[in-house]
């Protein structure tokens, strides 16, 4: 069979498995983490056999994985704890079982990975975004300059010079629906940073991530599919909505897409980015400034391809379910 670790409301999973479906693959497994389920462990040493609801799944028996989004996917399993009359027990021993829980779905993940062919990580879905610029760097990589402050007056300093600057977050942003039938959520993006943005705060402030800015031409997206490149331009910098961060998306009058080749000495180094950083997929973003020297921004193991994959006709669904049925026939 072949499994793939995602979540509910994730498209491309569905799309995935409709191509796979087309190819002729039928046994096809997937497993959400955030959908409440019922699972049976049977573990002997290297060995298992796992039931995920009326899915028996056999080590033996998987031929291909696909990490693509959640996390958390076999936790959950062990039964809480109440000890009324002593509450900080309660709570001590709930925690330790979670501990047990991590450590238990950890181990299986680990197994797969060290068995079967997979596409993705268990383990590298959430990457440290300072520690993968320091290593963008040792492969060569132009990097945009950052800087972490926790004192208002560092940041107005560093303002006061010529140089333009944007913060974000140091880990995913904030992406939460208040409510998915209206649309409606909370969202934080790229944002510019000037003086004036400083009035009002403390001096001392929460660790802010900060970097210097790209005055782009364009940007670039690539999807990364084990040594192979999906790259397509974005032309983001006209327009004023998007000119900072493209996802605040202008459904008027949409930014143009098109697909694009990356040079050759880019490429390995992206290649050589993925291999220090033990992933076989992921979404990177580029920019390109007025000189066309391309700045590495971040690596996204689980980012969403679906809209940029059907504007440029890249068809990046078909491409991983081929990956998953060529190394599932080795």
């Amino acid at each position: 069979m072949i499994v793939i670790f995602s979540a509910m409301n994730d498209y491309s999973t569905f799309e995935v498995i409709r191509w796979l479906h087309y190819f002729g693959e039928s046994d096809v497994v997937r497993i959400n983490a955030d959908e409440k389920k019922n699972i049976l462990f049977r573990v002997h040493g290297n060995d298992f056999t796992i039931q995920v609801d009326e899915n028996v799944i056999e080590l033996s028996e998987i031929r291909a994985v696909w990490y693509r989004k959640g996390t958390r996917w076999l936790e959950g399993q062990f039964q809480e704890v109440c000890i009324e009359e002593h509450p900080k027990l309660t709570s001590y021993l709930n925690n330790k079982a979670e501990k047990e829980d991590k450590k238990l779905s950890d181990y299986i993940h680990y197994v797969i990975e060290q068995r079967v062919p997979v596409l993705g990580s268990a383990f590298k879905y959430n990457l440290n975004k300072m520690i993968t610029l320091d290593i963008a760097q040792s492969v060569g990589l132009h990097t945009p300059a950052f800087y972490v402050f926790n004192e208002k007056q560092c940041i107005k300093n560093l303002l006061k010079g010529d140089e333009q600057y944007i913060t974000k977050a140091m880990s995913d942003g904030v992406y939460l629906f208040e409510s998915e039938d209206k649309g409606q959520g909370y969202f934080t993006y790229t944002e510019s940073l000037s003086s004036d943005d400083m009035e009002g705060y403390p001096e001392k402030l929460s660790p802010s991530f900060i970097q210097s800015k790209i005055e782009k031409q364009y940007e670039v997206r690539v999807f990364y599919l084990d040594g192979r490149f999906f790259s397509w331009a974005i032309f983001s910098q006209s327009d004023t909505q998007t000119r900072t961060d493209y996802r605040k998306y202008n459904d008027q009058r949409p930014n143009r897409v098109v697909p694009y080749v990356l040079p050759e000495t880019l490429q390995q180094q992206l290649r050589d980015l993925f291999s220090k950083i033990g992933l076989n997929t992921g979404s990177v973003d580029l920019m390109v400034d007025s000189q066309d020297t391309y700045f590495f921004l971040e690596i996204n193991p689980t980012g969403q391809f679906g809209v940029l994959s059907r504007a440029t006709n890249y068809q990046l669904e078909a491409e991983i379910a081929r990956w998953l049925i060529n190394h599932a026939q080795h």
